[in-house]
């Protein structure tokens, strides 16, 4: 209750008090630190860092054991953006979540369609175009899908296929398919629309932020919307992070240590950031081939077929958040490197091979040698 936490407050400031942290405990804390952060200096704390000993668990000892760290210098603080930053968070993690309730709401649709046999997405690279939406619509209507309908109904290029299309169609859409299909579709419209709506407020509360944009922008595998996306996330003040490689460690783009006895093992990328995570990883899926010469596009290749596409599009996310450190800290525009200067820069050096060894390397493997006549 607000009336508790203004009573905190008051006590606080009576008592000369002026250094407060509390435990990140779900959302609970963002009312408290939205009445505080003007009053106090506050110090928000990962509960995962500062447990105590089981078995020993309440709130009183729970605060008395955060005070102590925290006197004692051994809390780490989480990073929290400033309100306007935090605003606009708010607005594009809603968005992310209207967008992948959008998403499962197109694979029900595909999902009615295929249950009644009609193929219609085996033909349409995009059944939720005008064309595909237009068949769906005579689908509803209980209409008979010959050429002639579809001739009026089809589109564009598509227009070529209508035999195959005809084809496609030829399943039989049920009384209760129908119906879900209607559902579907009227809950597709309104998610088109809310966030055609949101991203509206996304521009309004991101126009103070047109420079850092900008900056981001200027490498080409980040769009608009995700700039916004990524400042909404990071802020703009990047002396919040020591360093770079700091700075990627909190996104959880690399990976964790794992050292014993003097061997360096295998670690997973830690949790960090998902919904940073999120959007850096559409931003590198989304890479056009026909750059050949950027250096993000090399490295994506080169350690594609070494390590898998996964491992590959994890490591250009974290070259994309350290070129982002740069440009926001520098307050400088993306510069790229073309492929030939990657290669100027790298030393090949290329050992003989004794032609013993290769023999011996042949004949291991069964072929049968002969001198040449």
């Amino acid at each position: 209750m607000i009336n508790g936490i203004e009573m905190a407050m008051r006590w606080l400031l009576d008592h000369d008090c002026h250094v407060v942290v509390m435990e990140s405990t779900g959302k609970y804390w963002i009312p408290v630190f939205n009445l505080m952060e003007d009053s106090f200096a506050l110090t928000l704390a990962n509960p995962y860092f500062t447990k105590t000993f089981p078995g020993n668990k309440t709130d009183r000892r729970d605060a008395k054991w955060l005070a102590e760290l925290h006197r004692l210098g051994l809390v780490q603080p989480r990073f929290i953006p400033p309100k306007h930053i935090r605003e606009l968070r708010d607005l594009t993690r809603y968005r992310h979540k209207l967008v992948r309730a959008r998403s499962a709401e197109k694979s029900r649709i595909h999902n009615i369609l295929t249950v009644c046999n009609l193929m219609l997405s085996s033909v349409a690279t995009d059944i939720f175009g005008k064309s595909g939406m237009n068949i769906m619509k005579a689908l509803l209507q209980s209409k008979s899908l010959d050429e002639e309908l579809l001739s009026d109904l089809v589109l564009g290029k598509l227009r070529e296929k209508i035999p195959q299309l005809v084809l496609a169609l030829k399943g039989q859409l049920t009384a209760t398919q129908a119906d879900k299909l209607s559902i579907a579709l009227d809950n597709f419209k309104n998610f088109n629309d809310k966030i055609a709506q949101i991203e509206h407020l996304i521009e309004e509360k991101a126009k103070p932020l047109q420079t850092s944009i900008k900056l981001l922008c200027s490498c080409f595998a980040i769009k608009k919307i995700s700039a916004i996306v990524i400042l909404s996330e990071i802020g703009t003040d990047m002396s919040c992070f020591p360093s770079a490689r700091h700075f990627c460690s909190w996104a959880g783009v690399c990976p964790q240590n794992n050292e014993t006895g003097g061997k360096r093992r295998s670690a997973k990328t830690k949790k960090g950031n998902r919904y940073l995570k999120a959007i850096l990883t559409q931003c590198v899926n989304s890479l056009s081939p026909s750059k050949k010469n950027s250096r993000l596009i090399s490295r994506f290749n080169s350690l594609k077929i070494r390590r898998g596409h996964n491992k590959a599009v994890m490591a250009v996310c974290q070259s994309i958040l350290m070129a982002i450190y740069n440009m926001l800290s520098k307050n400088e525009p993306f510069k790229e490197m073309s492929e030939p200067c990657i290669l100027k820069e790298k030393s090949f050096t290329f050992f003989k091979v004794p032609d013993d060894l290769l023999i011996q390397e042949l004949i291991k493997r069964g072929y049968k040698l002969e001198t040449a006549t």
